[in-house]
């Protein structure tokens, strides 16, 4: 073998590079010892002839230089990479691990098949271009990892895990509008994807249509939507039909620059955003602006969005299916798209009192609690409250849902527009003497205050002679609580208000008997109304969310 300071034989595939550089010399060497190569400890600042490494030699070395020691891999410390590093369509024998270096042009992998690892640990690159490429193990731009501009991953697939762990996008000093720091259309990792611990990317993070067998994990990201030419905030984080085997995390500080969108997301586990900050710098405050949306996707576990930065605003959930839902008092602003979003429970945590629901739907936008209302949410939170054994605050919903539906405009509309007053005073006094059939008690209650209220008005009219015997048999005396209740129970007789009748012609007391007939009648026809709004309420036929 050739001595490593030796030139190389001139059929060697590197030996169209001699004379090799310095740093060229020890990586060649280390690689033939399976060592790292440790041109310099810290990143180079200038692309001096001893820290130089060509991007065309490395290129080569990562393609045939292994020679019959197939497997080694290229471990490159401190080195500054000059030129294009361009292993486009290329098919890497090896793992390829890049520490503290720095690439002066924006590395190819294009297509290419890589059957190891391929790693930029604390390196500073312009770019990187890997589209359709093929990573057997992980790829990881982390640990301090800096790119001016963009990363492309559009149908890449990555064996391992794909790390962003500590990366900076920074989007170049002359930001472009609508600039893409990371695209990642399409991509396939089967195992975790980490955007956390310090994860830096101003301009738009993309991950549509993407696969992830294991996690994704975006714990205290920061992500800078691009403003357009117009100055407006375009989406921060794109994951619209991201499919994830596991967790979701936006946790532990997360916080986004504009919109984060998953429309149509399939999402295995849970979706974590405690402590988030979506709509981090208040774009959302202006016009009808969005900070999250999540519609139409599928959540297998929790969707938890509980001790936000600041409350959501223009959220959209529109066809959204979670397993449980886990919120609070920071999680709710205003203009939220709720129509479709279906939940199996509230999480443990999550307020159940009918206030805090309450205030929570009527932060939907005025169309949808106005001339278009929506039906669906008040549905859900209802059943899910009454399921979840909260019927009293299930109740408290449907009533405040009438009441809403009467001040709209909706009650009476299916009579003609003539009649459509009798048919809204009749839910009004549904709604007063039962709670719309949710509040049946209420109907004893009535019923007491009617009883003793009549029996007063009826023994003060006998004792002025406007109640009399009827015919001349003796009677036992007169008692006001036993006529009016017979005049009150419309199907049982207790044979008081056949034998005492109102005074008629000059008898003493007949000013008074008008009076008593009609209170008479009054009570009559309260008594029948009580007994049909009973049966109307215990057999939940006024509910509008009985199953037909």
């Amino acid at each position: 073998m050739t001595a490593p300071g030796s030139p190389l034989p001139p059929d060697h595939p590197l030996a169209r590079f001699e004379p090799l550089r310095r740093a060229e010399r020890i990586l060649l060497r280390a690689f033939r010892h399976g060592d790292i190569a440790r041109i310099g400890l810290r990143r180079p600042v200038e692309a001096s002839d001893d820290v130089t490494v060509r991007a065309a030699f490395l290129a080569e070395l990562a393609l045939h230089g292994a020679g019959r020691a197939q497997g080694r891999r290229i471990q490159l410390l401190g080195a500054w990479v000059l030129g294009r590093l361009d292993l486009g369509e290329c098919d890497v024998p090896s793992s390829l691990w890049f520490f503290r270096c720095v690439f002066d042009t924006t590395p190819l992998f294009d297509g290419a098949r890589v059957r190891g690892a391929l790693s930029f640990p604390d390196c500073e690159l312009p770019g990187l271009l890997a589209e359709r490429c093929r990573i057997a193990q992980d790829l990881a731009l982390n640990a301090g990892c800096s790119v001016a501009s963009e990363v492309r991953l559009q149908q890449a697939h990555i064996g391992g895990d794909f790390s962003a762990t500590r990366l900076t996008l920074s989007g170049g000093e002359s930001p472009i509008p609508g600039r893409r720091s990371l695209l990642a259309d399409g991509l396939q990792v089967e195992g975790d994807v980490r955007l956390s611990e310090g994860f830096d990317a101003s301009g738009e993070v993309r991950f549509a249509g993407a696969r992830v067998g294991g996690d994704f994990i975006a714990g205290r990201a920061r992500v800078s939507g691009p403003l357009d030419t117009g100055g407006a905030r375009r989406a921060a984080l794109v994951l619209d039909r991201i499919e994830v085997g596991g967790d979701m995390r936006l946790d532990e500080g997360f916080a986004a620059a504009g919109l984060v969108s998953l429309r149509r997301a399939q999402i295995g586990g849970d979706l974590d955003c405690t402590s988030a900050a979506f709509d981090r710098v208040g774009d959302a405050a202006w016009g009808d602006g969005t900070s999250l949306v999540l519609d139409r996707a599928h959540i297998g576990g929790t969707l938890r969005l509980g001790q936000l930065a600041a409350p959501l605003l223009g959220a959209s959930f529109a066809g959204t299916h979670v397993k449980a839902l886990v919120d609070d008092l920071s999680t709710w602003g205003e203009r939220l798209v709720l129509d479709g979003f279906d939940y199996s429970r509230f999480g443990e945590g999550a307020p159940l009192d009918a206030r805090f629901r309450l205030a929570w739907l009527e932060r939907q936008p005025a169309s949808h609690i106005g001339d278009d209302f929506r039906m669906q949410p008040w549905r859900r939170a209802i059943h899910v409250l009454r399921r979840m054994g909260h019927g009293a605050s299930a109740d408290d919903l449907a009533v405040q849902r009438e009441q809403r539906l009467r001040h709209i405009g909706r009650i009476g509309q299916a009579v003609p527009a003539a009649m459509r007053w009798s048919a809204r005073a009749a839910h009004l006094a549904f709604g007063a003497l039962a709670g719309y059939g949710w509040r049946p008690q209420r109907l004893v209650a009535w019923s007491l205050g009617v009883w003793l209220l009549g029996a007063a008005l009826f023994g003060f009219a006998q004792q002025e002679g406007a109640l009399l015997p009827a015919g001349s048999a003796v009677l036992a005396p007169f008692s006001p609580l036993a006529y009016t209740l017979d005049l009150l129970l419309p199907l049982i007789d207790l044979n008081e208000k056949r034998h005492w009748l109102p005074a008629t012609g000059a008898a003493p007391g007949s000013g008074w008997s008008d009076i008593v007939r009609v209170a008479g009648w009054v009570v009559t026809l309260f008594g029948w109304t009580v007994t049909l709004l009973a049966v109307v309420s215990l057999a939940g036929w006024a509910d509008r969310d009985r199953k037909s």
